[in-house]
């Protein structure tokens, strides 16, 4: 069966990011994230899933599993691990154009803004310090 995109050799090379692909695109944006915010949360995991759960859409109040796109979770004594759900994140960075990691630095941002519970002031304040230092990696060469 021929398509298009096999007869269209600047199709035939892309792919959808990996799980991998998108843990280590995360880990670069958190590394670049400005210290204040990272000496806030110590050093941080960064899991990558699918979709939610049940129990965690529940938990936010989610409609779809497209609703949330990360979620950082605190346990005392144990470091913060921050989910990344992989395709909401993609989906929004498909309807969106925005840079994957323009996508992945709001998620991270917020989601420890909100955990952090800082104001939007400063939230604004950190996205501009990154979106001046994070280049835009390629995700798809």
């Amino acid at each position: 069966m021929t398509s298009f995109f096999n007869s269209d050799s600047r199709w035939a090379h892309m792919r959808a990011p990996t799980a991998a692909d998108l843990a280590l695109l995360a880990r670069k944006v958190w590394d670049a994230v400005p210290a204040s915010l990272r000496d806030l949360t110590g050093e941080i995991a960064i899991v990558i899933e699918e979709f939610p759960d049940d129990d965690t859409m529940d938990e936010i109040g989610a409609e779809t599993p497209f609703d949330i796109m990360g979620l950082l979770r605190t346990t005392a004594g144990d470091p913060p691990v921050m989910v990344i759900y992989r395709r909401a994140v993609l989906d929004y960075w498909v309807e969106t154009g925005e840079e994957l990691s323009a996508v992945l630095t709001h998620v991270m941002v917020h989601e420890t803004a909100h955990q952090l519970e800082l104001s939007d002031e400063m939230v604004a304040q950190l996205e501009a310090e990154l979106e001046a230092a994070i280049p835009s990696p390629r995700t798809v060469q």
